[in-house]
């Protein structure tokens, strides 16, 4: 029997039998897996799909949900702001002016005031509103009302003396001559127009002969309400009846902010009943159809301040053993000599200088810093006292003792504690704007312009408050349209002396190939014949008529100001007079300071200088002796033979720079700058000793204080600043230094 291999028993076709059978099972299992795989994929895709779908649907319905709520929003927003319903024929709107004593700018911020912040969300309102010094309720209801400060409108303070009518001051006083100016309701009855009255501190007494219209005896427990509804009342008179000024007066916050001070409960509860007052206004005006016809002003006349009673001063020990003067006390206090007092006040007041500031500020009255005007007045008095915040000045411990108030005011109207408030609503107002702040002695003007009459003359700049406005009128410029002329012809610059050490010249001065422009203006009514002397980094404005300095205007750098006139090779006009040339300072010998800088102002320019780099600077004299803040006359100045021999009282200087640190340049201003202006005295010593810095801060001043006192306009240069920010930057009172 034969033995059979496998290999050749057909080993071949059942290896492929097999591996046929296994293909198929492969195959199937594999068409199994892809139809799995493919069920796989497709239920992911529709689940990618649906994820995808639901979402963008998602995202959709939220998007759609975010613009309804939008939609929704501005809709309520609105109607929050649609206070605009007037079924009244008024050819002028009215204008009603609201004020809340006390309350203090900050106030604002607890978030308890509703119905104050929709006008202030729908109209316009400032930052904050200054008042003016002192920052008292009398002396800054009727600045308000006049547009004067304090001391020309005749109401120093609350409680006062005037040596021509020998009587004291009180706040129920009727008699003529009390009250100067002419205050709005005044002005109003001038234009034959009519005057509504409510409280107003002032409006009792009698001015240019005659009251308001309509007035109350003030009388403190008459409901907040009732006062309200006689306003309404007012304005639903026939029209040849009814009055186109209404004002009220409010006696709180204030009289919380007294008692409890400005952080109590007590000014909590009165700030919501006050709001719970402008609501019910704003609705009883809207239910007469009349929120629409009239222009509404909410506003305060000064903020409050905590009193620490520990840091109060009494002066009677340390004043004259012999003193038998008037001592007016308070938060600023004053010293009124009598005729048969004591006549030296420096002699007076001796134990009471060089206290640093640390409790109060003394002035002598012709030594108060410009920037109160607080003075010019025999109502003022000889001395002044100006507490720091929370101190409060006596003359005897008995006052001290019998000082009951928790919170006060009349301080330095530029501390934060002092700031009131500004709000403004109406047909002729700009809608949801905010403006600067600025002082109250601006309203007159804006009520006067509300109202279409013509405003009495008053310390305010025209134009200040024309941002208030929805339509606006250009803003009157006062620049004389005649050009300064050079005072002599352009020639050439030599160096004022004999040193052949000029090595340190700069090249602005040896390749001098142009002069300084100026960047000042004069106004029409300057005193004088105007002209200029140009330098290449400077220039000398000069009253030809007087032959006076008026100004230096230049640019002070950091790299050789301080250096020795001598060693920067300082130049002269060889066609000036000999009396005005550099003839002694050719002298090797002859030691000089810069002819634009001066020995007390190396502290300021040398910070400054260290700080920003190159300096725009203008300095020059002023003649002040009657410390009014506006400058003499020239038939003032004839009287004492003054064009001649009078001598300034002050002294100003500004130092401006831009706000993005790029520099000065002559014939190159910026548009965003900042400025820095001072009016210091010449005569009369630091009596508060206060550091450099402090002296400085102390006498700041507008830029429109200067102009006043010199017959000059800053910002004229319309290619760089419109009217509307010239004005803005001029009237400015700066908060702090740089």
């Amino acid at each position: 029997m034969a033995i059979v291999s496998p290999l050749n028993s057909n080993s071949d076709g059942l290896f492929h039998a097999f591996t046929d059978n296994a293909s198929e099972d492969t195959v199937a299992k594999k068409s199994v897996k892809l139809r799995k795989c493919t069920l796989i994929s497709w239920a992911i895709i529709i689940l990618l799909v649906s994820i995808v779908f639901i979402t963008t649907i998602a995202l959709l319905l939220v998007w759609n949900a975010k613009c309804q709520a939008k939609i929704t929003a501005i809709e309520k927003r609105d109607t929050y702001c649609d206070l605009g319903v007037c079924n009244n024929k008024f050819r002028v709107p009215p204008l009603i002016v609201i004020s809340l004593d006390g309350f203090r700018s900050s106030y604002l911020s607890q978030n308890i005031t509703p119905a104050i912040q929709r006008l202030i969300s729908c109209g316009t309102h400032s930052k904050y509103l200054l008042p003016s010094f002192p920052s008292k309720t009398f002396p800054n209801h009727y600045t308000i009302a006049t547009g004067l400060y304090p001391a020309w409108s005749g109401i120093v303070d609350n409680q006062f003396y005037d040596p021509n009518f020998n009587e004291f001051f009180k706040k129920n006083v009727t008699r003529s001559g009390w009250f100067l100016g002419e205050p709005i309701w005044s002005t109003v009855k001038r234009a034959g127009l009519k005057s509504g009255v409510y409280f107003w501190p002032g409006s009792e007494g009698i001015v240019l002969d005659n009251l308001p219209t309509y007035w109350k005896t003030y009388n403190f427990t008459v409901p907040f309400t009732q006062r309200i509804d006689s306003a309404i009342e007012w304005l639903k008179l026939p029209e040849g009846e009814r009055p186109s000024l209404v004002q009220i007066y409010f006696e709180q916050p204030d009289v919380a902010g007294h008692s409890g001070g400005p952080e109590s409960e007590e000014v909590r509860t009165a700030m919501i009943l006050m709001d719970g007052m402008i609501n019910y206004l704003t609705k009883k005006l809207i239910r007469e159809g009349l929120m629409g016809c009239v222009n509404l002003i909410l506003l305060s006349d000064h903020g409050m301040q905590k009193i620490v009673k520990s840091r109060s001063v009494v002066t009677g020990n340390n004043l004259s053993s012999k003193f038998n003067d008037m001592f007016f006390p308070g938060v600023v206090a004053r010293i009124q000599v009598n005729e048969n007092g004591n006549k030296d006040v420096d002699e007076m007041i001796s134990n009471m200088a060089c206290k640093r500031g640390t409790d109060y500020l003394i002035y002598k009255k012709d030594l108060v810093p410009i920037r109160f005007h607080y003075a010019g007045s025999a109502r003022i008095g000889d001395v002044i006292f100006k507490g720091r915040p929370e101190v409060c000045v006596f003359l005897t411990d008995q006052q001290k003792n019998d000082y009951k108030l928790l919170g006060d005011h009349g301080y330095d109207n530029r501390i934060v504690s002092m700031r009131a408030i500004f709000v403004a609503i109406g047909p002729d107002i700009a809608e949801k704007r905010e403006i600067d702040d600025f002082q109250n002695i601006e309203l007159y003007n804006l009520f006067a312009y509300l109202l279409r009459i013509d405003a009495a003359p008053n310390n305010g700049t025209n134009g200040t408050l024309f941002s208030v406005l929805r339509n606006p009128p250009p803003i009157p410029e006062t620049i004389s349209s005649e050009p300064s002329l050079q005072c002599t012809k352009l020639s050439s610059l030599t160096k004022c002396n004999t040193s052949l050490d000029c090595s340190r010249i700069t090249d602005v001065y040896r390749n001098c190939s142009q002069v300084m422009q100026s960047s000042v203006g004069f106004t029409e009514d300057f005193i004088g014949e105007h002209c200029n002397l140009p330098f290449c980094d400077a220039l000398i404005h000069f009253n030809q008529e007087s032959q006076q300095t008026v100004m230096v205007e230049g640019i002070l750098r950091k790299s050789t100001w301080r250096l020795e006139p001598k060693k920067t090779c300082m130049t002269y006009f060889d066609e000036i007079p000999s009396i005005h040339s550099c003839e002694t300072a050719r002298s090797e010998n002859f030691t000089s300071i810069s002819l634009f800088a001066n020995i007390g102002l190396r502290f300021p320019f040398g910070y400054y200088l260290s700080s920003y780099g190159d300096l725009l600077f203008f300095s020059g004299p002023i003649y002040d002796k009657d410390g009014d803040g506006v400058r003499d006359e020239i038939d003032i100045r004839e009287s004492h033979d003054f064009i001649s021999t009078a001598q300034p009282s002050h002294i100003f200087f500004v130092l401006m720079r831009c706000r993005n640190g790029q520099l000065i340049a002559a014939n190159n201003l910026c548009k965003d700058i900042i400025s820095l202006p001072y009016i210091l005295p010449i005569h009369g010593e630091n009596l508060n000793c206060l550091k450099p810095s402090e002296y400085l801060n102390d006498n700041t001043v507008r830029l429109r204080d200067i102009e006043l006192l010199t017959g000059t306009q800053f910002f004229t240069d319309r290619n760089i600043w419109s009217a509307a920010e010239a004005i803005q930057l001029r009237t400015s009172l700066p908060e702090i230094t740089y």
